[in-house]
């Protein structure tokens, strides 16, 4: 699988295929998996892509293998950029073939990208793992003979086991810890850990005890870092409202005040309403941070799609994109949160 950060996105040259499907493995995937290959090829043909892009685009779908509910592709001339199974699917077929590439999709349906630490813990030791925000395990360290003989040191191992944790969640940046294990244990890991801003989530169904345990982790986790997500996108967005109602406000919104924002380096989040945003164009310099609406001139631009150049822009100058929803409509279907007053 192809993980380039979406950063680095903006470091190649268009034009982009962005393709999302529905990869499910049902009793019909073979065929239709043929089906989607051939029709995506076509497509690509017929909107004059590039011969490589296309064989990228249509070698990257091969390789897939049935089983996540969805699948993004996003590839250039120069290769495939990103192959990305998707929790949900889309709720139709998405390919577009233009000079940037299409984010909103993947940046609404991926798998959230949360930083945790997980400790199974019992009386003869302890499992400890961390998974930064790039995906990546840190750690993966077991602790044994946990129960000494005294009260003592029990009481010691738990505070060693809770100091490893605070460690691997330091280092992974990590704002869950999810703690499993036999119920004594795992309350007192749960005490004696310093929450430090931290969630502390107790896995109250899994044990260390048998790899069927591992599989419910693997599907709890995935369970609580959408919830996670979800409470962070309301949290941002009535963190948006409430900004846009004082004076002097961290927030702007519309395609003007939020292009300036992005031009300035000075959005830390941009909200987006990928219907209201579809339609409208902005411009681009050779730095994707330089959009500006389409009736203002910058020096040398193109004319691009705002909902392309948008979320590449904010990630470009390392802010975070976050969908909106119908409790918050940005003028433009734009909007964002700064940095600095």
């Amino acid at each position: 699988m192809v993980t380039s950060s979406l950063r680095e996105l903006a470091d190649h040259e268009g034009p982009f295929a962005s393709v999302y499907i529905d990869s499910a493995a049902t009793g019909d995937a073979a065929p239709r998996h043929r089906l989607q290959r051939r029709a995506v090829h076509g497509i690509l043909t017929e909107k004059g892509a590039p011969p490589p892009l296309v064989a990228a685009v249509d070698g990257a779908l091969a390789g897939l293998a049935p089983g996540p509910v969805g699948c993004a592709v996003i590839a250039a001339r120069d290769g495939v950029l990103l192959t990305e199974a998707l929790p949900t699917p889309p709720r139709r077929q998405i390919l577009r073939l233009s000079a940037l590439p299409y984010l909103i999709p993947l940046l609404g349906l991926r798998q959230p990208r949360t930083p945790y630490v997980i400790v199974l813990i019992d009386r003869d030791g302890a499992d400890l793992v961390a998974v930064n925000g790039r995906g990546e395990r840190i750690g993966d360290r077991p602790w044994r003979e946990l129960r000494r003989h005294t009260g003592e040191s029990v009481s010691h191992s738990i505070a060693a086991v809770a100091a490893e944790a605070t460690r691997l969640a330091d280092r992974a940046g990590a704002t869950l810890v999810l703690v499993g294990g036999a119920v004594a244990e795992r309350g007192a890991l749960t005490d004696a850990l310093a929450p430090r801003g931290r969630r502390i989530v107790a896995l109250e169904t899994v044990t260390r005890a048998s790899d069927s345990d591992r599989r419910t982790i693997d599907v709890d986790v995935r369970r609580i870092l959408r919830e996670e997500a979800e409470l962070r996108r309301r949290a941002v967005v009535d963190c948006f409202a409430q900004e846009l109602r004082r004076s002097p406000a961290l927030a702007v919104q519309g395609l003007a005040a939020t292009t300036a924002a992005l031009r300035a380096a000075d959005a830390d989040v941009l909200l987006v309403d990928p219907e209201r945003l579809t339609d409208q164009k902005v411009r681009v310099g050779a730095d994707p941070t330089q959009v500006a609406p389409q009736d203002i001139a910058l020096g040398h631009t193109w004319l691009r799609r705002a909902d392309e150049a948008l979320p590449l822009a904010a990630l470009a100058s390392r802010a975070d994109v976050v969908p909106t929803d119908r409790r918050c409509l940005p003028a433009d279907g734009v909007g964002a949160l700064l940095r600095h007053g």
